[in-house]
């Protein structure tokens, strides 16, 4: 695919990278406001679309979710896994409505991958950023490092590129 869009979505803070013809365009991330969750989904739509729309994306690849304790919080890490179940059902409509070829990854492959492996989400954010600090010459927010992680994951896995 020519033109690829890799997203780290979430119902907050959205990271997201654009590859044309495998070369790094954009590294970036947007919000989405609001108490209401509907509200944000909405705004999350709309803001892929435009994302789809600016760069003649080809195909979206998006990470998949996972139930896992928040801080050893079950019952957190249950509404935040039925919040992003949300966000993923948004992703596979909009994807689905336009005929726009996507795939979900997995945090695990992606962070085995590029051997991103610590004591919780916060550590594993902070060498995915590392990771691009050293490998891209790139200084970008978690959000942002996850999705160029996600986005030279799926070239590694199309065996167009070898970054690790």
């Amino acid at each position: 695919m020519a033109n690829l869009l890799a997203l780290d979505q979430s119902s907050h803070t959205t990271g997201y990278t654009v590859l044309q013809n495998g070369i790094i365009v954009k590294v970036d991330h947007f919000d989405c406001v609001g108490n209401d969750l509907g509200d944000r989904l909405v705004q999350l739509r709309q803001k892929i679309e435009a994302l789809i729309d600016k760069y003649n994306i080809d195909e979206v690849i998006f990470e998949d979710i996972q139930l896992q304790d928040v801080n050893g919080n079950k019952e957190t890490g249950i509404k935040t896994f039925k919040v992003l179940a949300e966000v993923f059902g948004v992703m596979h409509e909009l994807c689905s409505e336009i005929k726009m070829p996507y795939a979900a990854v997995l945090p695990i492959k992606w962070k085995a991958h590029f051997k991103i492996a610590g004591k919780g989400r916060t550590q594993e954010k902070k060498m995915a950023q590392a990771y691009v600090a050293k490998h891209c010459d790139m200084k970008c927010t978690e959000d942002e490092a996850d999705s160029l992680c996600i986005a030279l994951y799926h070239f590694d896995q199309s065996n167009v590129f070898d970054w690790a």
